[in-house]
C-alpha cells in the first residue's frame, strides 16, 4: 500500500469535471494518471448536461459565440462571471445528493475529503456548499482547482478554494488583482507547469525518435503521420475535411489519425472521412473513450504533426520532441478569448514565433519562395526554439503551407528543439506531479 497522504483510508477523493467539450477531462485524466497506485478516486459532474449543452451552442453558433467572447473582455467579464456564479450556486441540489451518497456508500468511513476541480462552475458549486458537507457530514473539505486555459477569467476567481494552480505567473497575477479590485477573499494560487498526462511524458526510444525525425525530414520517404483530435463540439470539422484532402492531393506522403467522439453533429463529418484510404478513423461513443483513444494512437504509432485548436492541446508545447506527445503542433484560427490566451503563453515563453515572423512565413510560403537570403536562414534556425505554429484560416492555403514547411526543412529544424533556457515554474512536463506534492504538502499542514 503507497505510504503517500493520498493513500489514506478516511480520505475520498473526488475528481469534478464537467461535460464541456473534452479539454477538462484531459486534464482530470492527467491527474487521474499521475495519482499513487491503489488509489480509487471518484468523478462527479459528468451528468450535467446543461453544461455540456451550454458549451456546444457557444462553440458552435457564431451569434452567441460572438456574445460571449463579447462578455470575456473588461468589466463585462466581471458581469458575465457574476451571472455564471449566481446560475451555478443556483444548481448545487444534485452535486450535493451525489456527494452525500459517495460518503455514504463506503465501507471505510471518511473524515475527509479532497475534491479537484477541473471546471470552474463545478468549482463554484462545491465552494457554495463545502460548509453544509463539513457540518451535516462531519467531514474535512479540501477544495482544489486546476484552471484549463492559460487565461485569467474572472470565473476562474472561486472563493473558498484552498488552492487554484494556473499555468502562469501572467494568469496568477492578474487574478490576484482581479480579488483584490473587488474585495474577495484571498486565494493560493501556484504556478505549475500545465498538467500532461504522464503516458504522453514517455521518452521515446532512439530508434523511435529517428523515425520521428525521418517523417519531419523533406529528404525521406516516410508516411508523415498526423493527429488530428476533433474538438468535443466538434468545431471546425469542414475546416479539416478540406484540409486533409488538400494536403494529400499535394503530397500521399501524409497520413491522417483521426480521434472523434461518435454524435448527432459529428455523424456527416465521420461518414465523409470514413471511405479516405489515407484517414485512419479512432471513434468512441463517449468522452471518456474518445481520450483514451487519443492515448492509445500515441502508444501505437509515432506521430510528427499535430491539427488541433489552440485550447488545452496548446500545452503538448511543453513536451518535446524526444517524448511520445512531442508532435509539432499546427493550429487552426482561436475560438475564444481563452485561446488566444494560450498562444500569447507560447509567444512569451519563445515556443512560437512572433506575429512578424508568422506572417512572414505566410507570404512566403503564398509565393512558394524558398528561404536563401542570410537572414531566412537565421530564422529556419531560429525554428529550432519552436514548438508551434498557426495554419492559415483558408484550408487549401493552409495545407499549402504545410507542404512548404516541410519542403523548406522549417519541420525538420522543429524537431530538432533545442530550448538554450532552464526549466521554469511554468515549463517542463512534469505538472502533474508537481501537482500531487503541493497538493499532498497542503494535506500535511492541514
Amino acid at each position: 500500500m503507497s505510504s503517500s497522504l493520498l493513500a489514506r483510508k478516511n480520505l475520498v477523493i473526488i475528481f469534478a469535471y464537467a461535460p464541456a467539450g473534452l479539454g477538462h477531462l484531459r486534464v482530470t485524466d492527467a491527474l487521474y494518471h499521475g495519482l499513487p497506485a491503489g488509489i480509487t478516486p471518484v468523478l462527479l459532474g459528468a451528468q450535467d448536461k446543461a453544461i455540456s449543452w451550454q458549451h456546444r451552442l457557444l462553440s458552435i453558433n457564431p451569434i452567441l459565440r460572438a456574445l460571449f467572447q463579447w462578455g470575456q473582455i473588461g468589466f463585462r467579464a466581471v458581469v458575465f462571471a457574476y451571472l455564471y456564479k449566481q446560475f451555478f450556486h443556483m444548481n448545487t441540489t444534485l452535486l450535493y445528493q451525489q456527494t452525500t451518497t459517495v460518503l455514504d456508500e463506503r465501507i471505510d468511513v471518511p473524515s475527509e475529503i479532497l475534491i479537484v476541480a477541473t471546471h470552474f462552475g463545478l468549482a463554484q458549486e462545491f465552494a457554495w456548499i463545502k460548509k453544509r458537507l463539513e457540518k451535516e457530514k462531519e467531514v474535512k473539505v479540501h477544495l482544489v482547482v486546476q484552471v484549463t486555459d492559460d487565461s485569467p477569467q474572472p470565473f476562474w476567481y472561486v472563493e473558498g478554494v484552498d488552492m487554484s494552480f494556473v499555468p502562469s505567473q501572467r494568469t496568477k497575477k492578474e487574478l490576484s488583482s482581479f480579488g483584490k479590485r473587488f474585495h474577495l477573499l484571498p486565494l493560493d494560487f501556484q504556478v505549475i507547469p500545465y498538467p500532461i498526462t504522464p503516458a504522453l511524458c514517455e521518452s521515446l526510444s532512439s530508434y523511435q525518435h529517428q523515425e520521428r525525425l525521418r517523417q519531419l525530414s523533406s529528404e525521406s520517404r516516410a508516411e508523415v503521420h498526423v493527429s488530428i483530435p476533433i474538438s468535443g463540439a466538434a468545431v471546425g470539422t469542414m475546416y479539416t475535411k478540406n484540409l486533409i484532402d488538400a494536403l494529400h492531393s499535394s503530397s500521399p506522403r501524409f497520413f491522417f489519425h483521426i480521434v472523434v467522439k461518435e454524435a448527432a453533429y459529428t455523424k456527416d463529418f465521420i461518414a465523409d472521412v470514413a471511405p479516405k484510404p489515407y484517414v485512419r478513423l479512432l471513434v468512441s461513443t463517449h468522452d471518456r473513450g474518445t481520450v483514451n483513444n487519443y492515448e492509445k494512437l500515441f502508444e501505437s504509432h509515432i506521430l510528427s504533426l499535430e491539427i488541433t485548436k489552440p485550447s488545452e492541446q496548446t500545452f503538448k508545447a511543453l513536451l518535446r520532441p524526444s517524448q511520445k506527445g512531442g508532435v509539432i503542433l499546427l493550429f487552426s484560427n482561436p475560438v475564444g478569448v481563452q485561446e488566444y490566451d494560450n498562444i500569447d503563453f507560447l509567444r512569451r515563453n519563445h515556443l512560437f514565433p512572433t506575429k512578424t515572423q508568422q506572417l512572414y512565413l505566410f507570404e512566403k510560403a503564398e509565393k512558394n519562395q524558398p528561404l536563401l537570403s542570410e537572414n531566412e536562414k537565421e530564422l529556419l534556425h531560429h525554428a529550432r526554439m519552436w514548438r508551434a505554429l498557426m495554419l492559415p484560416s483558408d484550408p487549401k492555403i493552409a495545407a499549402s503551407f504545410i507542404c512548404w514547411c516541410h519542403e523548406q526543412g522549417i519541420f525538420e529544424q522543429m524537431g530538432k528543439f533545442h530550448d538554450p533556457t532552464k526549466e521554469s515554474e511554468e515549463l517542463g512536463s512534469n505538472g502533474v506531479a508537481q501537482f500531487w506534492q503541493k497538493v499532498e504538502n497542503f494535506l500535511d499542514k492541514s
